[in-house]
């Protein structure tokens, strides 16, 4: 009986150890200043009556429609008690491989059914962000699998952020969303130490182009999942 009883509780553990990785996580933030960029000033011509002058325009406008995120990522895997007290703390040296989520509701459900991939026919998606030069179409114009620790889904839309000013970084921002929360979910992959668009002399572990939903300001919520 004894032998019998101890087959089954060892068979529960190898169950427990068989488990995937953890899902994403709610994750503590330290956010630091807001930076926004300078529309130009007008330039001027003079003339006087009679001339015909040619006058090339430029000028860029900043957009009302994204907001961009960046910096760094730290993490541990523990076991703890329900006050929080740790029995035991594995550290992650580098976090490359995870993702970082900046959603616009808390998401209850992490699985590969309620998470799916975010379209620019969607309802999901406000109509302001499928307006204009800098709609999400315009935006997310590359697609692929999406794979994070846990989670592996088909023909996610995708862009890339500036790196030192140059387009097509290692910076990768995947539209999803959960079906279940109402929530659109901006997933930047994890790239740990890589420069960042600031310059070659500033580094991130990840950069995120996440879409307003509401005005004058959208709250985001974000979760960690580590490698």
């Amino acid at each position: 009986m004894k032998a019998k009883i101890f087959a089954s509780f060892l068979i529960a553990i190898m169950l427990a150890l068989s488990v995937v990785n953890a899902a994403p996580t709610g994750a503590s933030v330290e956010a630091g200043s807001q930076e926004r960029g300078q529309e130009g000033s007008a330039g001027t011509v003079t003339t006087e009556g009679g001339n015909i002058t040619r006058v090339n325009i430029s000028a860029y406008i900043i957009t009302g429609k994204w907001a961009g995120f960046w910096g760094n990522v730290s993490g541990d895997i523990r076991l703890a008690d329900s006050s929080g007290n740790v029995f035991y703390k594995w550290t992650i040296s580098d976090a490359t491989g995870g993702v970082v989520y900046a959603c616009t509701n808390t998401v209850s459900d992490w699985s590969s059914t309620n998470i799916v991939p975010l379209y620019a026919t969607d309802t999901a998606l406000p109509s302001s962000l499928k307006e204009g030069s800098d709609s999400f179409n315009f935006t997310f114009t590359q697609q692929e699998t999406f794979t994070s620790p846990t989670l592996t889904i088909n023909n996610v839309n995708y862009t890339t952020t500036y790196q030192n000013s140059n387009p097509g970084s290692d910076f990768k921002t995947y539209a999803l969303k959960s079906n279940n929360n109402n929530a659109l979910i901006w997933a930047g992959k994890i790239k740990e130490d890589t420069s960042s668009f600031k310059g070659s002399t500033v580094t991130a572990d990840y950069q995120i182009l996440a879409g307003i939903t509401s005005t004058p300001t959208t709250t985001f919520y974000f979760y960690l999942e580590l490698p």
